[in-house]
């Protein structure tokens, strides 16, 4: 017998590498931002209604101002347009000509139509749409254009007045108007703003930034239990987000203490399985020298001896193995997953006595490390093998492979005695999970984190008294030829 125990040591984890996170005040900054925003908002709903009403309520300032004229002028004791304060409102609105339209007569009050585009306007047949994009008209007016406005006066329904004024007083006014609404707004978004921000500093902001400044000081320090937050007790989602915190920092921190201890347990069990190489190389040759020796006695108790030394062996591989570093990055390549099985059912049943056979078409195709793949099924042939040989009952090992959507499920069933409860419970965990005398429980673990890193899994499909079913699933295309889906 010849054991071959590896003298390299469990690899230490790396240093622990911490992001400092510094809090700043941009929720502030957001907050203000929101409430000034949302009142901008407000404000630009309202603004084309107001000017609209301004632009309506010009027009009918210069209708009656055109009225006063035309009353003015036609009065019997009138001293003439131009003698009174007539002439002054005529000024000031910058009337160009009013004129009287009754019966089809067109009555001249003053002035006469300029020469330029006019525009019509009819305060009666005003809408809400034609007075906001009346709106953007006058915003948008040329230079020298003129309205000509048609209403009837309040004094004398029967007739009607024509009244053409320049439209760039519309526009000036709008535009002043315009500004004045604008700064006006913006004053109050940022009163309303840093009003609404005064109110939630206390409720909302404060906590934000204590809990805030908890989460930084514990990114630097984890394991460092005087920096943990204390809850205040607040019933709203602010105080239930730190207990969570809270909960979660006693979490984190004992999971770091473990990690610690385990770090120091990996070198403490290198060190040993040093030692631990000697030992055994000893215990061989004493062996050995046993199996050579006459006495029935001792040639019956050599055996055993053989098979104690090989499970430590076995245990002290498969300890090592698994407390290394992790596994290398898969590298995919092109092959047959029938020639796979073979392989790896040519090295797990070596030396032992249980049938075999696979359901898998020759030419099926699967892009995988081969490498992982071989690690994966030696370990799920090997464990079923070991099973049925333990149970010292008569058993088969079988494989097949169905294609579901982008998947290939590939079953390995045995006729074993199958899993009991407890195994079960704990069997893809590392020391944990075997069902074997003298396991491990790393097969199983090792071959989950082979399949996972290719992008795949290993889950348990059934088991019971007649048999255990494992499924190793493992990409493909949909459309694979190989096989119909199942």
């Amino acid at each position: 017998m010849t054991l071959n125990v590896p003298s390299e040591g469990l690899e230490a984890p790396p240093a622990t590498v911490s992001t400092e996170f510094k809090p700043n005040d941009g929720l502030t900054a957001r907050l203000l931002t929101i409430g000034a925003g949302f009142i901008l908002l407000t404000e630009a709903l309202f603004f084309l209604p107001t000017m609209a009403s301004l632009r309506d309520e010009w027009i009918l300032n210069r209708l009656t101002t055109a009225e006063i004229v035309a009353l003015a002028v036609t009065a019997p004791d009138s001293d003439g347009l131009m003698g009174g304060r007539t002439s002054e409102l005529v000024r000031a609105a910058e009337i160009q000509s009013v004129t009287i339209l009754q019966n089809d007569v067109r009555l001249a009050v003053m002035g006469a139509a300029p020469k330029g585009t006019i525009l019509d306007i009819n305060p009666e047949a005003q809408t809400i749409g034609r007075s906001l994009s009346g709106v953007l008209e006058a915003y948008a007016a040329p230079k020298g254009r003129y309205l000509r406005i048609i209403g009837r006066p309040q004094t004398n329904a029967a007739i009607k007045l024509e009244v053409i004024v320049a439209e760039a007083p519309l526009k000036d006014s709008l535009l002043r108007s315009t500004w004045q609404v604008l700064l006006a707004s913006l004053a109050l978004s940022l009163t309303i703003g840093a009003l609404i921000y005064a109110a939630l500093a206390d409720g909302f902001v404060r906590p934000m930034r204590r809990l805030t400044r908890a989460i930084a000081r514990f990114s630097t320090a984890p394991t460092d239990a005087s920096r943990a937050l204390v809850p205040s007790g607040r019933a709203d989602e602010i105080g239930q987000a730190e207990v969570a915190f809270s909960a979660m920092q006693d979490t984190v921190r004992q999971a770091f203490i473990q990690k610690d201890r385990l770090a120091q347990l990996g070198l403490a069990v290198s060190k040993i399985s040093h030692d631990l190489r000697h030992s055994l190389g000893a215990a061989q040759l004493v062996s050995e020298r046993l199996a050579s020796v006459d006495d029935p006695v001792v040639r019956a108790t050599a055996p055993r001896l053989e098979r104690a030394l090989q499970r430590a062996v076995n245990l002290a591989q498969s300890t090592l193995a698994f407390g290394k570093a992790q596994e290398r990055p898969p590298e995919s390549e092109l092959l047959y997953l029938s020639d796979a099985l073979d392989d790896a059912a040519e090295e797990a049943l070596a030396g032992l006595n249980v049938p075999w056979q696979h359901e898998v078409p020759n030419d099926l195709e699967i892009e995988i490390d081969g490498e992982h793949l071989h690690r994966i099924l030696t370990n799920l042939i090997r464990n079923a093998a070991q099973a049925i040989t333990q149970s010292g009952k008569a058993g088969t090992i079988r494989a097949y492979a169905k294609l579901k959507g982008t998947q290939i499920e590939l079953h390995v069933v045995d006729t074993g005695p199958g899993l009991p409860k407890r195994v079960q419970e704990n069997l893809f965990m590392p020391f944990s999970g075997s069902g074997l005398t003298g396991g491990t429980g790393l097969g199983l673990a090792i071959a989950r984190e082979l399949a996972r890193l290719n992008g795949g899994d290993i889950v348990l499909a059934s088991t019971c008294a007649a048999g255990t079913d494992f499924v190793v699933q493992l990409s493909a295309e949909k459309d694979d030829p190989a096989f119909a889906e199942g």
